[in-house]
């Protein structure tokens, strides 16, 4: 089977957060999701699906973002506003989806929030804590147990686009910053069929104040 080359949707001029960060973000949905029974990224959430909701999120707080898909999603993503890549070999994991994202990036990019898909229970404030914290590789926190988004700067992002991509991300990332937040859901692991009875809980959570 042969695939077309990695499709770019909707490039934007800017990128960062609030300038100075010169942040950007990879979403990463390139995995076959054989646990769950159907597409991670398609799971309902709010008026979209955990992949629409995801992207809108840091749309809004102006970041500029890439999504690395599996090659099932390719029309279902097509339409999303940012850049989107298919992965042609989504059992390569999250390595190899991530420096698909990576590759993508402006060469002035200083950090870089890894967003798997499957963990979506975080929200602005999170992002917000992870930017302002100090460190090379940042994650939230939320009681006493790391989550995601992931945040890579300075040489930890250097290691990390040396990863071969078949390893895990944690080889280049030695020591983590934690980060304490409010996020009750950041734990919140779309894996199983089970895990989706949560949904409407992170629902509920997420519609408070200002997240899409």
């Amino acid at each position: 089977m042969t695939f077309a080359p990695p499709l770019l949707k909707h490039k934007t001029s800017h990128h960062g957060f609030r300038g100075e960060h010169m942040v950007a973000a990879v979403v990463l949905a390139g995995g076959a999701s054989r646990r769950l029974g159907q597409p991670k990224a398609m799971v309902p959430l709010l008026s979209g699906t955990v992949l629409s909701v995801a992207v809108a999120r840091l749309n809004a707080l102006g970041i500029e973002t890439v999504v690395v898909v599996h090659p099932s999603l390719a029309n279902a993503a097509s339409a999303l506003p940012c850049h989107v890549v298919i992965n042609p070999r989504p059992d390569d994991g999250r390595t190899g989806s991530l420096h698909l994202g990576l590759e993508q990036l402006a060469e002035d990019v200083q950090g870089v929030l890894v967003c798997p898909v499957d963990r979506p229970g975080w929200d602005a404030e999170v992002v917000h804590a992870l930017l302002s914290a100090s460190g090379e590789a940042v994650v939230p926190s939320f009681d006493g147990r790391a989550g995601h988004p992931l945040l890579v700067r300075g040489k930890a992002l250097a290691r990390v686009k040396t990863l071969a991509k078949d390893a895990p991300l944690r080889d280049a990332l030695p020591s983590r910053a934690l980060v304490d937040v409010a996020a009750p859901f950041l734990h919140l692991n779309l894996d199983r069929p089970d895990d989706l009875a949560a949904v409407p809980s992170l629902e509920g959570w997420l519609r408070r104040g200002e997240n899409p």
